[in-house]
């Protein structure tokens, strides 16, 4: 059986790379227990082997070379001879795009960075010194930098071409340069002059360096300046031709100046005054502008009636909206009215109006259309022609979630992208489908919906997308095809297939197992994913026509006796429900063995994870860890109604329990029930409705739905209304619509109930969950003399993140089982009184 001496031997397997055309992969081996995670690096033939011990960022440079930094040491090694060149104080390295060079960055002593371009041989071709910051081509064909030498600041650059070109761009100026951007044919940098920023913009091509001087630039808004905030960084055109970047709004400083002031709230404010004060608000957030380099001019794009804005990916509109346009309002994410600006009239033309973001608007590759979804179906917006088309009115198929099991507005399934030819591909529930942009071309290219199979695009263009203010979605060769996962919720089996217009659908691989991590070599339809199943430890494999253990994790395993687990199936509401039973380890039949039950949501997709024992685990609970320790485990499916959770989440759990009862072997009086934040609120309900449970644990649960609906939660400084009305607690409506629904589901009111033995705890700096709702029920238990212990940890949030924390909770909790299910030893800890 395993021990807690033995939870150090598992480590955590996970994909790195695979070399351009594939005969290379590494790996990683993550140890929680030990400082011994380890970088491997395989040949996927011979499987010849070598080992980086605390390797990272491992890159390959082409099929000829590997390397890594481990811990502050570069480790360069030709694969062919497996000869290793060692650098210290390395931070960062690239290989060039032609495979000729490796640039190394270095820190030094007095916190700047120095640079050394290497040939494949080792000589050294190039150091640089001084440097404050830099950025890589993201095609790797050079490294752009700012340095800085006795108080003077200059910016180079160097080309990885037949050989290393330098090239000084600017020097001699009295201010720091920062936030370097380098884009496709230019680079855009900022000039940090303390009163008044400098932007500029170096075109590679035509070795042309413009600065845009506020003072002088045609359109520039007075009274405004350059935003030199470290995370706006200025976003240059494909071609060069303009300069995206921030504003400084004054209101900004005047407002930093004026935060100790008396706060006044007015009931009627759009926003909090928290938020207000710690969030961007339209008033003094940074402004979007754009610079005409050619024009030398500058226009400002959003403002303070529409603050919020992202690009089309031709650089020639601009999607703009107020970001609190609904405000106040109850959902997590307000609703606003989206624009497209036309940047060289200036015009603006409503695209839709009381848009819900939870599915954010998607941009073609050209810039000429926007697809955005709306009232159950998807729209595209042609921006030339200024009109939205609907592309899936004609179906019947529902592009939405269907079985959304929450209050909320529609949830759909999501946009894969576009192609070449005028055309969108959108997700079903099952399918993929390819449809025309003026929606009268309608073709679904795969067949899921009968086998209840669900297939989804796999993309690998690590370039595809920059940040929410610029993207580029990916755009598909229909006549090359590309990469699908498939998978069936039913069974757990997962797959891997391909696409092309050609062939059609080939499944490649389908298996009884979850795999994930695909990457795909860059230059060969070579692949290598991690495949896993509850019974069998995470393995790397290799796709190359057919499928190939390269690795197999934990093989360990073998010398320890295991669970094993299977689909339970039972009713709810004449609903058909699915859960996970998880068998102890040594299992034998006829014997009577305690249960844990789990609970959260729906939990049957983790039917096919594998789970490394460890007590190293921030929410306390781990399905292996009781298996191994002779208990079963239930991981039930839940049904919501809306409003009455305490009715419906009982009997969805009652239910999983005795379809879990029925299989014999369980003692039906020594059933625990554990849950973590919404699971723990869960658990504290569950256990006022029934006494079934003979110990209960609950972690960061909320226990007062009136409280924790006029709660301002610290992670976003808005009030969490949705929780209750559109989210997890399912109330559906407001405080003052349905205040009997919320008291009628708020564990604190019905303690008195409660006859089971709980154990909860809380991190007391918790975030998401105040801890205060976990005070409130021990308040409670203590005075109704209930059997209850609270733990109180210390400088932790929602989950427990220092490992001597998370031990002990673990042990704790498991402790706690043990008292209660298996006639353990009442330890010291659960006794009153008690002194740690």
């Amino acid at each position: 059986m395993i021990t807690f001496d033995d939870y150090k031997l598992w480590s955590f397997l996970t994909t790195d790379k695979i070399s351009e055309f594939g005969n290379w992969t590494s790996y990683r081996l993550r140890y929680g227990y030990q400082q011994t995670d380890t970088l491997f690096v395989q040949h996927t033939l011979n499987h010849k082997k070598k080992a980086f011990p605390l390797g990272r960022e491992g890159s390959f440079n082409g099929e000829l070379d590997f390397a890594c930094i481990s811990k502050d040491t570069l480790r360069l090694m030709d694969l062919k001879t497996q000869k290793i060149l060692k650098r210290d104080m390395a931070v960062s390295f690239k290989f060039s795009k032609n495979q000729k060079f490796v640039a190394i960055i270095f820190k030094s002593s007095d916190q700047k960075f120095s640079l050394e371009v290497l040939d494949r041989t080792g000589k050294s071709l190039f150091t640089g010194s001084q440097i404050t910051s830099y950025v890589f081509d993201p095609s790797l064909n050079g490294v752009f930098y700012a340095t800085e030498d006795n108080n003077k600041y200059g910016i180079s650059m160097l080309l990885f071409k037949e050989s290393v070109v330098c090239k000084q761009i600017t020097k001699n100026h009295s201010n720091s340069f920062q936030n370097l951007i380098w884009k496709e044919e230019s680079v855009a940098f900022i000039e940090n002059k303390p009163e008044n920023p400098l932007l500029y913009n170096f075109e590679i091509k035509k070795d042309r360096l413009s600065r845009l001087d506020p003072d002088s630039t045609q359109g520039f808004p007075a009274g405004m300046k350059i935003s030199s905030e470290i995370y706006r960084n200025p976003i240059p055109s494909l071609d060069g031709s303009k300069v995206f970047f921030w504003l400084k709004e004054p209101l900004a400083e005047s407002q930093e100046n004026n935060s100790n002031g008396v706060q006044i709230w007015n009931a009627k404010d759009k926003l909090l005054t928290d938020f207000k004060k710690y969030m961007p608000f339209p008033k003094w957030v940074d402004k979007m502008a754009v610079w005409d380099v050619k024009n030398s001019s500058v226009r400002q794009i959003t403002t303070q009636e529409l603050s919020g804005g992202f690009l089309s990916a031709d650089y020639k509109n601009v999607f703009i909206y107020d970001p609190f346009a609904y405000e106040p309002q109850t959902r997590q994410n307000c609703p606003y009215d989206l624009y497209a600006l036309d940047l060289k009239d200036g015009k603006k033309e409503l695209v839709t109006a009381h848009y819900f973001p939870d599915t954010a608007p998607e941009g073609s590759p050209d810039g000429k259309h926007l697809c955005y979804a709306k009232e159950g179906q998807w729209w595209i917006y042609d921006v030339v022609r200024k009109k939205s088309t609907c592309l899936t009115s004609s179906l019947s198929s529902s592009f939405f979630i269907e079985d959304l099991d929450m209050p909320a507005e529609e949830a759909y399934h999501g946009l894969a992208g576009w192609t070449k030819n005028n055309e969108v591909i959108l997700y079903d529930r099952f399918d993929i489908w390819l449809i025309s942009f003026d929606g009268k071309v309608t073709t679904r290219l795969t067949k899921g919906r009968e086998m209840q199979k669900k297939y989804r695009i796999k993309t690998f263009d690590d370039k595809m997308y920059y940040d929410s203010t610029h993207y580029r979605k990916y755009l598909f060769d229909l006549s090359q095809g590309f990469l699908i996962t498939s998978s069936n919720g039913e069974t757990g089996e997962t797959g891997l297939a391909y696409w092309d217009q050609q062939s059609g659908l080939k499944e490649y691989v389908w298996v009884n197992r979850k795999i994930t991590q695909v990457i795909k070599a860059e230059k060969k339809n070579v692949y290598i994913y991690i495949d896993q199943n509850f019974v069998n430890a995470p393995r790397l494999m290799l796709y190359n026509r057919k499928a190939k253990e390269i690795f197999q994790s934990n093989s360990q395993q073998k010398h320890f006796l295991w669970g094993r687990n299977e689909r339970i199936d039972y009713t709810v509401y004449d609903k058909k429900v699915k859960g996970i039973l998880f068998y102890p380890a040594g299992y034998e039949k006829g014997k009577k063995y305690p249960m844990v039950l789990h609970v959260y949501e729906s939990q049957y997709s983790f039917l096919n994870d594998y789970q490394n024992p460890s007590l190293l685990l921030g929410a306390g609970f781990n399905v292996t860890n009781y298996n191994a320790q002779g208990y079963f485990v239930l991981l039930p499916d839940i049904v919501y109604n809306f409003g009455d959770l305490r009715k419906s989440v009982t009997k969805s759990v009652l239910s999983a329990v005795d379809a879990a009862v029925a299989k014999g072997d369980i003692e039906s009086d020594k059933i625990g029930i554990v849950g973590h934040s919404f699971g723990g609120y869960e658990t504290n309900l569950i256990i006022t409705q029934t006494g079934r449970f003979a110990a209960a644990v609950a972690g960061a649960a909320c226990s007062d739905l009136v409280s924790t609906y006029l709660y301002v939660g610290p992670s976003f400084r808005r009030p969490d209304f949705f929780r209750t009305e559109n989210h997890q607690l399912r109330i559906g409506k407001s405080l003052y619509q349905d205040m009997s629904a919320y008291l009628h589901n708020s564990p604190v009111l019905m303690a008195e109930k409660i006859t089971t033995p709980l154990l909860g705890w809380t991190g007391e700096e918790d975030k998401t969950v105040f801890s205060m709702q976990s005070m409130e029920f021990y308040l409670a238990m203590r005075r109704l003399n209930k059997e209850h212990t609270l733990l109180v940890y210390p400088q932790e949030g929602h989950e427990l993140y220092g490992k001597e924390n998370q031990i002990d909770l673990n042990v704790r909790i498991m402790q706690w089982f043990d008292y209660y299910l298996k006639n353990g030893r009442k330890q010291e800890w659960m006794q009153s009184d008690f002194n740690r």
